[in-house]
């Protein structure tokens, strides 16, 4: 029998803690528990969950909490799932309790609801934050991400008789900000 590794993920520092996912992993017999912190909804700079999945051997199994901890997109869930089983390793998810190895088809599709359930609930928090966002806004309490580019600087730059792709080179900024920054 091969090896258990846990895979926790959390979206964010603030206010959230992996310890508890990390602790209920090794209860239930993760020897070792890979963690990220970030976003779920894309697999790219999940540096953890990459590292989980090159070193999965046959026998071995890859264990989350919920399908929501390893993706929030049924393509992405999906793909783990496909990359374990290519290993000839397992895919364990503990709440629901799904076991896949590949030769049940109903655990592919129990996946792929819990897959489609992610993306619903990523779809509403996008449109909470959107909504919550505009009624920001109308009050006059939203103004966006503050500028990271001096426009002084972009001004300077165009006084001194750079053009836009030397101040945007200059700054490591795009020509497109330039030409916003030197319009406004």
């Amino acid at each position: 029998m091969g090896k258990t590794l846990g895979y926790a993920r959390i979206s964010s520092n603030q206010g959230q803690d992996i310890t508890s996912q990390k602790t209920m992993l090794e209860s239930l017999g993760a020897v070792v528990v890979f963690s990220d912190v970030g976003n779920g909804s894309k697999l790219t700079g999940r540096d953890q969950l990459e590292a989980a999945l090159r070193l999965l051997e046959p026998g071995d199994t890859l264990l989350a909490l919920h399908p929501d901890r390893l993706a929030r997109d049924t393509g992405d869930l999906l793909t783990i799932a496909k990359r374990v089983i290519e290993k000839k390793a397992v895919l364990k998810i503990n709440d629901p309790a799904i076991v896949m190895d590949g030769s049940d088809i109903m655990a592919e599709v129990m996946l792929t609801v819990f897959g489609l359930v992610g993306m619903m609930e990523k779809h509403f928090i996008k449109a909470r934050q959107r909504r919550g966002i505009e009624a920001a806004r109308l009050k006059g309490a939203y103004k966006g991400r503050p500028a990271t580019i001096s426009p002084d600087a972009v001004r300077d730059l165009r006084a001194e008789g750079l053009g836009a792709t030397q101040i945007a080179k200059r700054l490591g900024i795009g020509r497109a900000s330039v030409y916003r920054l030197l319009a406004a």
